[in-house]
């Protein structure tokens, strides 16, 4: 009788542990979906999955974004660099690529390099490559990006092929990308005046920060869904570099890793950002304000956020924050700060697109 009698014990404690399990993860749905959750603890150091090449000279040991190690024997000549950002990073330090993901007209090329770029064999849109055709050129080195294209990694190692796989998001993802192509390139001298010119940008930006207070919200718009973007995001990776206060900072993911909260814009008039930041994954700029507007217009929830009816609204460019800028990290940073602070460093217009 003791025995069922603590077994009865042990089994209601294990439900009580799971409920309470539930109800925590509860937290980022519906109503209220944007509830702050701790970030400590647990949670894994910002630079522990940066990419990183080890050795001097070759063999090189690269950790990719995911922590996987592949080893290159020698420098690679036949490589085939899968997406945007990784692409612009590798042409800059004198890289080539034999293929390529369409290149759509939100992502700034490396200007020396464009028309060689642009003339690249395409293999599909870069969130549905054709894995038949990159194959079918018998790369020796794969870069593909994480998330959209993170999937086809283990299939490509089992078929024999070296694949890094990359995710360049924050500054700190750009200088480490750097450096660590610039050793498979045998590039390390460019490599490091790149990323002297990104830190001499940042620096100088930084330098002129006022000293107040400055709160936003980052509102990401597709043609599908409207969310709000995270401190894991490219903006709020520059909002936080820029000491703007990032109202959904330490919000639960829609998913575990990913870089959107569910919107909830009453949540949003309770926080009451300063201003509002928008950031799309949309045919273009000017289709992804027209479609904001056309939001803000058909919800009289949005009246009661300051911001947006105070005019307050900033159109962050897909060149800069769809894509991560990547050689033109610091224009990004700039964009921002004029566009937060133009008394500070001068007004966006006739300064962008020049």
């Amino acid at each position: 009788m003791e025995l069922m009698k603590l077994k009865r014990v042990l089994s209601m404690m294990l439900i009580l542990i799971l409920t309470l399990g539930t109800a925590a993860c509860s937290n980022s749905n519906g109503v209220g979906g944007l509830t702050a959750v701790p970030t400590g603890g647990t949670e894994k150091s910002k630079n522990e999955n940066l990419i990183e090449a080890r050795g001097e000279g070759y063999p090189l040991t690269i950790k990719d974004n995911t922590n996987y190690e592949t080893v290159l024997d020698k420098k690679p000549e036949k490589a085939a660099v899968l997406s945007g950002t990784p692409l612009n990073i590798w042409y800059d330090l004198g890289g080539k690529s034999i293929c390529t993901s369409e290149i759509s007209g939100n992502l700034k090329v490396v200007e020396a390099y464009k028309e060689e770029i642009l003339k690249l064999p395409s293999i599909g849109p870069v969130y549905a490559i054709d894995l038949e055709m990159v194959v079918a050129q018998q790369p020796d080195l794969i870069i593909i990006q994480q998330g959209t294209q993170g999937g086809y990694a283990k299939k490509l190692r089992e078929m024999g092929f070296k694949v890094i796989v990359t995710s360049i998001k924050s500054y700190e993802d750009v200088l480490a990308s750097y450096e660590t192509f610039g050793k498979i390139l045998n590039s390390e001298t460019a490599a490091k005046q790149r990323i002297a010119e990104l830190e001499e940008k940042r620096q100088e930006l930084l330098a002129k920060l006022p000293d107040q207070e400055t709160s936003v919200v980052i509102l990401y718009i597709t043609s599908q869904a409207l969310a709000v973007k995270l401190d894991n995001s490219i903006a709020g990776d520059i909002a936080n570099m820029l000491g703007l206060k990032n109202i959904a900072a330490g919000l639960p993911p829609d998913t575990i890793g990913s870089e959107t909260t569910p919107l909830d814009i009453e949540y949003i008039v309770q926080q009451n950002p300063d201003y509002v930041l928008v950031t799309s994954m949309i045919a273009d700029n000017e289709t992804a304000r027209a479609s904001m507007q056309e939001q803000f217009a058909a919800s009289p929830a949005w009246k009661g956020v300051k911001a947006v009816a105070e005019g307050r609204i900033i159109y962050l460019p897909q060149e800069y924050f769809l894509y991560n800028a990547g050689p033109y990290y610091g224009e990004a940073m700039e964009y921002a700060a004029r566009s937060i602070y133009p008394e500070v460093y001068g007004e966006v217009g006739g300064w962008y697109g020049k």
